[in-house]
């Protein structure tokens, strides 16, 4: 199982530090995603349908709503791994980027600048008591920056279909685990098949897997932010069972629901 040696969650989105054990299946984030191999075994990552390398030297860079998962053949031992999530507003109110911009390249060398900004982090989500918010986030953004400068960002090209748009709002604004999506298609004057297509051009995504990242966001959000008991929050999110919600959250991120939370308190 993989297991979480430390994480943090801000206005920036969340950064974490991972000691990946297997691999991770398939799935897709709001955010901006960029992961630095610390130490371990280099490890192998399908981005779209595309194979890029973690190493020393290299660092994989996941855009906002883009599939992605750990090759099994390429991922036989495990890695320290620094894994940022980045919330591209926030991203854009502090550069001259839009919110829509995509990486370029999906893979980039690592500059002295981000390898020695990656280890302080690290360090940091390690201690009992960690900087504040604006300090790592300085850090955060130095290493975005280094790596927006080897990677470059791009428009986003996407379909602007209005119906797309409505259902996509339609399923953030009720973000549960089971939604009629052929009613929603109805709803938005498509039938089950083109809806489909159009959301999966538009948004990048298929409409499941654009769920199961809003329920897995969601969920991330209630384990760091509220007591709840994990049954409450399984409850909430609409699984028939707390183990359901438990095996849907490990699947995607390699480790419990109960793991991320005592990472992120305060006391870890």
């Amino acid at each position: 199982m993989t297991g979480i040696l430390g994480a943090y969650c801000g206005s920036f989105g969340r950064t974490t530090l991972l000691d990946i054990q297997r691999p991770i299946a398939s799935h897709a984030h709001p955010h901006m995603h960029l992961l630095f191999k610390l130490s371990g075994a280099d490890r192998g990552m399908l981005v779209d349908d595309e194979v890029h390398m973690l190493s020393e030297n290299s660092c994989i860079l996941v855009n906002s709503w883009q599939r992605h998962a750990d090759v099994e053949a390429l991922c036989i031992a495990p890695t320290l791994v620094l894994a940022l999530y980045i919330d591209p507003v926030w991203y854009a109110a502090r550069t001259n980027h839009s919110a829509d911009s995509v990486f370029s390249r999906l893979s980039c060398d690592i500059g002295p600048v981000t390898r020695q900004s990656a280890a302080r982090i690290a360090g940091w989500l390690v201690r009992p008591r960690r900087p504040v918010d604006t300090t790592l986030e300085r850090a955060i953004l130095t290493i975005i920056e280094d790596t927006v400068a080897r990677a470059h960002l791009a428009p986003r090209q996407s379909s602007s279909d209005f119906r797309i748009r409505r259902a996509a709002r339609a399923l953030r604004d009720d973000i549960h685990v089971r939604p009629d999506l052929a009613a929603l298609a109805r709803q938005v004057g498509l039938s089950r098949s083109r809806f489909f297509d159009q959301f999966k051009n538009a948004v990048g995504v298929a409409p499941v897997m654009y769920l199961d990242g809003l329920l897995l966001e969601r969920a991330i959000d209630l384990l760091v932010s509220s007591q709840a008991p994990l049954d409450t929050i399984s409850r909430q999110l609409g699984f028939s069972a707390p183990s359901s919600f438990t095996r849907f959250f490990r699947e995607r991120v390699g480790f419990p629901p109960s793991t991320l939370r005592a990472a992120s308190s305060p006391q870890h």
